[in-house]
């Protein structure tokens, strides 16, 4: 998939090493994303925990939800890491689904799977766009300990502590301010709370940015939320600029999960590389003068693909990266 550059049947088909016809390969590659035993928890769990651990301990965690438009009408809702401005996948779901929202329960599931596997020592913020501001979503990290920022509608309903009632878009900053704070109140109809809304209204944006937060501090609201943008990135690296999800057609919502398993592990591979790429001789591949040009992830798609077409063993050259970030036991 790497070499190919595509996440379609026929090329991750052609990347098996076994003297048979491609049509062949194809149905393997068919049988292994419709088998009952292929699934996330067997085969992409237990790496993603290790990457995990191997990236090392810091002291505040960002986790961002989105959903994207993934195979033929369907929806892959994603969890992700940011790590300084890419972020990792952790986990999705895949329905059948054109375009839209997916249900708040859903929502609530894959962050539920998500909890499951971060670490309990440092503090977990999670990000997201208006889709996730649900007072359902704001319960469950709130019982995670998580610390959380997400956008919400201008007409998001609330209530202050003496019981005023608006809507957040009848507030505006003054013009000598780029944010509104809003603190203690209730929100949504369920008046849920007591919550924290930031009304940021930055020179660079058109429209003001609603916020809700569980944070006291202003401008962590305001830093913290440029975070969430991150995860464009995520679904930028499997689609156009790595493996061309987009193209893909194919219909079934499991088999495009059990595809996912495929990409996302070769992300991981392409950016443990990219993550350490001071380690490798990379002037052959790559100017020296042009490297900070490119993100992580493209520096690292470039090394794998230099490795495989020189036939180089990746995991034999590069076995001091790769332990560090797969190192798991059966």
């Amino acid at each position: 998939m790497i070499k190919k550059g595509e996440s379609s049947l026929q090329k991750i088909g052609e990347g098996i090493e076994e003297d048979i016809d491609v049509e062949s390969k194809v149905k393997k590659v068919k049988r292994f994303l419709k088998s009952k035993y292929t699934d996330y928890q067997s085969f992409f769990l237990p790496f993603i925990v290790s990457f995990l651990a191997g990236l090392g301990t810091v002291p505040r965690l960002f986790i961002v939800i989105d959903g994207s438009v993934v195979g033929n009408g369907c929806m892959a809702l994603m969890v992700s890491l940011v790590q300084g401005k890419r972020s990792i996948p952790l986990a999705w779901l895949v329905r059948k689904q054109k375009r839209g929202h997916m249900s708040v329960e859903l929502h609530v599931d894959i962050l539920k799977q998500v909890a499951a596997l971060l670490p309990s020592s440092p503090e977990i913020v999670l990000l997201g766009d208006g889709e996730f501001d649900s007072v359902e979503l704001q319960e469950l990290a709130c019982s995670q300990g998580w610390k959380y920022v997400l956008r919400t509608a201008k007409n998001a309903l609330i209530e202050t502590r003496n019981g005023e009632q608006f809507n957040l878009g009848t507030c505006y900053p003054e013009s000598t301010q780029d944010h509104f704070w809003l603190p203690d109140t209730y929100f949504s109809k369920h008046r849920y709370g007591v919550v924290n809304c930031l009304i940021w209204h930055h020179r660079t944006y058109e429209n003001p940015i609603y916020l809700v937060s569980n944070l006291g501090y202003a401008p962590d609201i305001m830093a913290f939320y440029r975070k969430r943008f991150s995860i464009e990135t995520i679904f930028g690296d499997i689609k156009s600029r790595g493996f061309n999800l987009q193209k893909l057609r194919v219909k079934d919502p499991e088999m495009i999960s059990n595809i996912l398993i495929i990409v996302c592990l070769a992300f991981l591979i392409v950016f443990a590389i990219g993550l350490n790429r001071q380690q490798i001789k990379i002037s052959r591949i790559i100017r020296k003068d042009r490297v900070a040009d490119y993100s992580i992830f493209q520096v690292g798609f470039r090394i794998a693909n230099y490795i495989i077409e020189n036939q180089i063993d990746i995991f034999y050259k590069l076995n001091s990266i790769f332990k560090a970030y797969f190192c798991v036991r059966f």
